[in-house]
């Protein structure tokens, strides 16, 4: 495990097996923990995708200020509501990854 200090940038990037056919449902849920999970402290950055190749995939990266953020995040009152919207739709175990970041430069920037 990296070393974490208190400073420390916390990216979370994973994917979920899901029932694709059940997109519509998965957005919504997603869009909901989105929009809530947005206005939490320290959150930088929180999306959703379906993988390009497969869309039983479902993605998820997540910027954090610090561990602190994170922590606090994961027993937020709406990620129990989020988990109990997953849970007809997920079709497996998640696999999700932390990694703590000690700096950070744009390498492009496509915004206009």
């Amino acid at each position: 495990m990296p070393t974490i200090t208190p400073d420390t940038t916390i990216i979370v990037a994973g994917t979920f097996p899901v029932d694709g056919s059940q997109a519509a449902a998965l957005l919504a849920a997603a869009n909901e923990m989105r929009a809530a999970t947005l206005q939490e402290d320290g959150c930088v950055e929180y999306r959703f995708s379906f993988a390009t190749d497969d869309v039983n995939t479902m993605m998820v990266f997540e910027e954090w200020r610090d561990q602190d953020a994170l922590t606090a995040h994961f027993v937020a009152p709406h990620m129990a509501v989020f988990q109990a919207a997953l849970a007809g739709l997920v079709t497996g175990a998640p696999v999700v990854d932390k990694f703590a970041v000690s700096g950070k430069a744009r390498c492009a920037d496509h915004r206009r």
